[in-house]
């Protein structure tokens, strides 16, 4: 039998309320990376969905405030700059490619900097702030599917990535005293600034075909709107998950 007209949709036991799908409205949200590639995206589309989206990146102009993730003392300043929050996405993130043999060093702890020192600068930061102020909150991470893969000339890559999974589940256990959700996905191979140069070679486009079932790189938009809904009231009994966005790479 057809569902009377008007109403809600109904989702096995549940009978959701379409007015929470997808909505964040009165949200204001810190994407950080957000000026290109995955951050950007997730700014569009969450100001797309009504809510406040707070951009910060190296270069600030443009809209975008300055944060450098690494820097403890950018967090505090930004955190008290911006005021009011209820979300975080952790977006900034450096993916270089190198063998084993050849890495530097300085490229190996600049990886981990980066994503995983940034993204528990961050984390901690909000905690703190919702913690004084007991209004909770929600948090995404950005991991990826070679957290659970192994991928050559990517081992520091895959191995800052798989903390960052680990940071997600240990913050969603604590977060969870203070109200606060914490939730990451895992994207794939997408169409980002960040791979835009390796997605031109023609063996890279043949191993997409090949090995990833929906045999095409994935879009920024995406993978913005799956993180939109984790930070919605519909994600609200969501928590600590890890959430591929990757076209059904991580089932090869």
């Amino acid at each position: 039998m057809a569902a009377p007209e008007g109403a809600a949709p109904k989702i096995g036991w549940l009978r959701m309320n379409p007015n929470l799908l997808n909505s964040l409205h009165d949200s204001r949200i810190l994407v950080t990376g957000g000026a290109s590639g995955i951050g950007a995206a997730v700014a569009a589309e969450i100001e797309r969905q009504g809510g406040k989206a707070i951009r910060a990146d190296l270069a600030e102009g443009d809209g975008i405030l300055r944060l450098d993730v690494r820097q403890e003392s950018e967090w505090a300043f930004l955190i008290e700059r911006v005021g009011t929050l209820t979300g975080l996405v952790n977006c900034a993130g450096v993916n270089p490619h190198m063998p084993i043999v050849d890495l530097p060093m300085e490229m190996f702890d600049q990886t981990f900097a980066v994503n995983v020192r940034g993204t528990f600068l961050g984390i901690r930061s909000v905690l703190r702030l919702w913690r004084d102020i007991k209004g909770g909150g929600v948090i995404v991470n950005i991991a990826s599917v070679v957290a659970a893969l192994a991928v050559p000339r990517q081992v520091h890559y895959s191995a800052s990535k798989a903390a960052v999974v680990m940071l997600t589940k240990g913050a969603a256990l604590e977060g969870a005293e203070y109200g606060v959700r914490v939730n990451a996905v895992s994207p794939g191979i997408i169409e980002t600034p960040m791979t835009e140069a390796r997605l031109e070679r023609d063996s890279i486009q043949e191993w997409i075909k090949r090995e990833i079932p929906a045999a095409r790189a994935g879009k920024p938009a995406e993978v913005a709107q799956v993180i939109a809904f984790l930070l919605s009231d519909a994600a609200s009994y969501i928590n600590g998950a890890v959430v591929p966005v990757d076209g059904g790479w991580h089932v090869q």
